[in-house]
């Protein structure tokens, strides 16, 4: 399910991440874990938001319906807080405002194919 594309920059400062919502919005096995990940969400929100591939390597992933990230918040109409936003995985942590892969969830409204993850500073 992807959102409308939104036009303009998005506040540098992230203001309206919670409004736009874009970046969280993708196909599975998109948001890998890392063990530092893993340490920061705890033993329950690793079981109860995560997956881990059936086959090697056994990555684990946060869980994904096909739309968007299991630890968005889509309770509220038209605002997608992250659930998990003070344990969030690194690869989240680098989606930075105005960041290449910003930019793209924004025009494409979710998260396109060609991501970067990769600091802006």
């Amino acid at each position: 399910m992807s959102l409308s594309p939104l036009a303009g920059a998005p506040d540098p400062e992230g203001a309206d991440c919670v409004a736009c919502g874009r970046c969280c919005h993708h196909g599975p096995s998109t948001v890998q874990l890392l063990e530092d990940d893993e340490l920061r969400l705890g033993e329950e929100r690793v079981r109860r938001l995560t997956v881990v591939m059936d086959r090697p390597p056994y990555f684990r992933f946060v869980k994904n319906d096909g739309a968007r990230c299991g630890a968005l918040d889509v309770s509220v109409p038209e605002r997608y807080p992250c659930a998990i936003y003070d344990a969030r995985p690194e690869g989240c942590r680098l989606v930075e405002p105005g960041s290449p892969c910003c930019l793209e969830a924004r025009a494409l409204g979710h998260l396109g194919t060609s991501v970067e993850f990769k600091r802006t500073a």
